[in-house]
């Protein structure tokens, strides 16, 4: 991984921010174990109803608001979704829905960025 500037880092995040270019690679190893089958129903779960709130997917799949939120905090933290606030209401959003793996660098990395339907 390279070392980036104060102002080379807010750039960055602000063209993901707009969707402008996907983020940097992140170590593979915390994201990886961040997918497992329940996470994974997760994402699909917002991949096919992308306008759904927290509590909507909760209520969706049968889990606890806290439980959903707290695995949407993690996959968020590893570049995976973003969290849009809507007044009152957070919804989900996929970042991509693939990811490419470096097994040399030991990274992984968003293939496209998921652009917003509507």
């Amino acid at each position: 991984m390279t070392r980036k500037s104060l102002a080379g880092l807010r750039d960055e995040m602000r063209a993901v921010a707009r969707g402008e270019r996907v983020p940097s690679p992140r170590p593979a190893a915390s994201v990886l174990t961040a997918l497992t089958e329940e996470t994974l129903d997760l994402l699909n779960a917002i991949a096919t109803h992308p306008a759904t709130t927290v509590s909507g997917l909760a209520q969706r799949l049968g889990k606890a608001q806290s439980n959903v939120s707290r695995s949407l905090q993690r996959l968020a933290g590893h570049g995976l979704v973003r969290l849009v606030r809507d007044g009152r209401e957070v919804r989900p959003e996929l970042v991509s829905t693939e990811i490419k793996v470096n097994l040399l660098d030991r990274t992984v990395q968003a293939v496209e960025p998921r652009r917003a339907v509507g």
